[in-house]
């Protein structure tokens, strides 16, 4: 049997996390910082289970990767109980990872009847002595940096506000929830945003940042901008600064390299469509 852990006890997990994972979306979960649902093998003591997060629109596998009755009842549990709710929500595929590389040949036994997808995911992280030695962009646009802040989302010259509200919203519980725990900077070309680098996960004085520009606005070095007074932000209150991305993002991790940020960890990602969205 597989069971929905009410958010009141979500910290049951914590036992079953590995210590040596970077587990900076789960824990952000596990401590109600950030949306998600958390599924276990059993309510009282879990040895393993599957955690969806809102904003990365995933899921995470947790704990002992060799329990044959919750890896036996996987696929029902997806199509009977998660592929509905995960549709309403407009996600057209199953995205998950392990914890481990140790889950990945359990992911292929048990999902060898579904269509996978297998890509990689790089994760990368920023040490403050690196920064120090960093030459920020000089903005020679006409655009303006602005912090991302309420006065800015209820600003009824800009056109395009929600285009940052529903990124936030997509991470965040709430706007409230945002501003007290993250930040975040974006340019304005006149009345619109063209761009934002943005806190999605925030756990352990850890911030993952998340990063996207207009189709428009793209290759004019925006999100480097972005990205510098984020980054110097998260510094200046003492919080450290992550980066993730999909391996095949070249764009990203190379903005990545560029903001001086090193690779720490690379893990497997796999996906595959959900049954009801291939007739």
């Amino acid at each position: 049997m597989i069971y929905e852990l009410d958010k009141s006890k979500f910290e049951i997990i914590y036992n079953i996390l590995n210590k040596n994972s970077d587990n900076t979306e789960v824990k952000s979960i596990v401590e109600g910082i950030n949306p998600g649902w958390i599924f276990v093998d059993s309510l009282d003591n879990p040895k393993v289970a599957f955690v969806w997060s809102a904003g990365q629109e995933g899921f995470y596998f947790v704990g002992n990767e060799n329990i044959a009755k919750f890896n036996n009842s996987i696929n029902n549990f997806i199509d009977n109980e998660i592929e509905e709710r995960a549709i309403n929500k407009g996600l057209k595929r199953f995205e998950f990872s392990g914890e481990t590389e140790k889950w990945s040949p359990v992911f292929e036994k048990i999902f060898s009847k579904r269509k996978l997808r297998i890509s990689k995911q790089y994760v990368y992280k920023l040490e403050k002595n690196d920064w120090k030695n960093y030459n920020k962009r000089s903005n020679s646009s006409s655009y303006k940096l602005h912090k991302i802040d309420k006065e800015l989302l209820e600003n009824k010259k800009i056109k395009n506000t929600m285009f940052l509200t529903n990124e936030i919203l997509r991470w965040w519980s709430s706007l409230d929830d945002f501003f007290n725990k993250s930040h975040g900077f974006c340019m304005i070309d006149e009345n619109t945003i063209t761009n934002y680098s943005l806190g999605n996960f925030y756990i352990d004085n850890v911030m993952t940042i998340g990063i996207e520009t207009l189709e428009e606005y793209k290759r004019q070095g925006l999100s480097q901008i972005t990205s510098e007074a984020f980054i110097e932000e998260c510094f200046k209150n003492n919080n450290k600064v992550q980066w993730e991305c999909m391996g095949e993002n070249i764009a990203s991790y190379k903005l990545a390299e560029k903001l001086k940020f090193k690779r720490t960890n690379e893990y497997t990602l796999y996906s595959f469509p959900f049954s009801k969205l291939q007739s």
